[in-house]
């Protein structure tokens, strides 16, 4: 099991997960929100599950046996407990045991270090970051999001209610 605690918060670490993964070619296929799955007083914390693809990457795994298909694409999980905000993972290597397939070992060790490096990104200070983040299409939490109420013609609800004129002239 790979294990890396994050010196970010939860929602923090989950975004620099996502970033992280978009910087090294890969693509963020899922993101499951586990923390409704937690009882009352089961569990402290929250936990996120992220399906992470890396199509180069597993393409020779899954020629070299479709078994793999059962592990890939990876899941990430980034956990949040009274300990701290940690992102765990499977170790790729401990597919090949499942699987008792050692000979895949360099191909599972490949991925397991791209995953590994992923994870340090997302983990790492904000100070040793290579820049600012700007915020992106992808950290809205849609949720509790109302879409916009448009007629039959295509007038936005909006457009038509008030005086018609600028309410704000500017300052």
């Amino acid at each position: 099991m790979l294990q890396i605690r994050s010196t970010h918060g939860f929602h923090a670490t989950e975004t620099r997960l996502r970033m992280a993964t978009k910087q090294a070619g890969g693509t963020v296929l899922a993101i499951t929100d586990m923390s409704s799955l937690l009882r009352t007083g089961a569990a402290e914390g929250a936990a996120m599950s992220l399906t992470l693809c890396f199509t180069e990457l597993y393409t020779p795994l899954l020629a070299a046996d479709i078994r793999f298909a059962a592990f890939l694409p990876v899941r990430v999980a980034v956990c949040e407990t009274s300990a701290g905000t940690f992102i765990e993972t499977i170790s790729p290597r401990e597919c090949c045991r499942v699987l008792h397939r050692p000979d895949l070992e360099p191909e599972a060790v490949r991925l397991e270090d791209w995953l590994r490096g992923v994870i340090e990104t997302a983990a790492v200070s904000a100070a040793s970051a290579a820049g600012p983040y700007k915020a992106t299409e992808e950290q809205v939490y849609m949720r509790a999001t109302l879409p916009q109420r448009v007629d039959c013609v295509g007038t936005k609800i909006e457009d038509l209610a008030g005086t018609g004129k600028v309410d704000a002239q500017g300052g």
